[in-house]
């Protein structure tokens, strides 16, 4: 027969067996991976983002310098094209230079406005793109945060577990005096966690082994109020 007190203890460390398994349960829920994968993928889209903003503003620089240039180069051009007709210049050698330096100009106006092209081209690809991501991106968003109320239900459904064992424990503690409820923490925390086994046939629950003849001879005479120990693990044993 077991003693009323070793009974008690007996069901607190079944209720703080089955929360530790609750709490490995909540830290490991697969919804929280879920979350975990699901904020890595948002984390992914803005550093493309962030990349490609950086493509655009660096390709809408160029496109300025370019504008600037250009617009300068324009201004050049009608200078000498107006003094080129303008009568100023009349020595035929001063001329013929002139027709060739406006040409030049114009080439090199006509090269830059292609230039210019090529650039707006590519910040419109590189607009198109930012829009795709940040699209994506709040597709990703909207996963995550679908993904982080599935883990607020599921840690509340385990969290409403781990408390309703938390009460039902409290209950059978009780009954159970300081003393050996010291004891038995002090070797739950020593026993990784299994402070009390039960004694079935000849094998202590706890470590799985079997007890010595004359130890579990020893066991069987003392009163059913006696601490018995595990003579390979040192848990308390209770006898069935």
């Amino acid at each position: 027969m077991i003693d009323d007190q070793f009974q008690r203890l007996l069901s607190v460390q079944d209720h703080d067996t089955r929360i530790d398994q609750l709490r490995h349960r909540f830290d490991t829920l697969a919804e929280r991976a879920s979350l975990v994968a699901a904020q890595q993928a948002c984390q992914q889209v803005r550093h493309q983002r962030e990349a490609k903003q950086v493509q655009r503003l660096e390709l809408q620089r160029k496109l300025k310098r370019n504008e600037d240039d250009l617009a300068a180069l324009e201004d050049r051009v009608k200078r000498e094209n107006d003094r080129l007709y303008s009568g100023e210049v009349t020595g035929t050698r001063e001329l013929l230079t002139l027709q060739e330096e406006v040409h030049g100009l114009r080439s090199r106006c006509s090269e830059m406005e292609s230039d210019a092209l090529e650039l707006m081209e590519a910040v419109e690809e590189i607009e198109a793109e930012v829009a795709g991501l940040e699209a994506g991106l709040g597709a990703s968003e909207a996963e995550a945060a679908a993904a982080q109320q599935r883990l607020a239900e599921a840690e509340a459904v385990v969290q409403a577990e781990i408390e309703q064992e938390n009460a039902a424990r409290a209950t059978v503690a009780a009954d159970i005096s300081e003393a050996a409820l010291a004891s038995y923490e002090g070797l739950r925390t020593r026993m990784g966690g299994v402070a009390v086994a039960r004694l079935r046939n000849s094998t202590c629950e706890g470590c799985h082994l079997a007890l010595s003849a004359m130890g579990l001879d020893r066991i069987r005479r003392a009163p059913a109020q006696e601490v018995c120990y595990c003579e390979e693990c040192g848990r308390i044993l209770v006898r069935t």
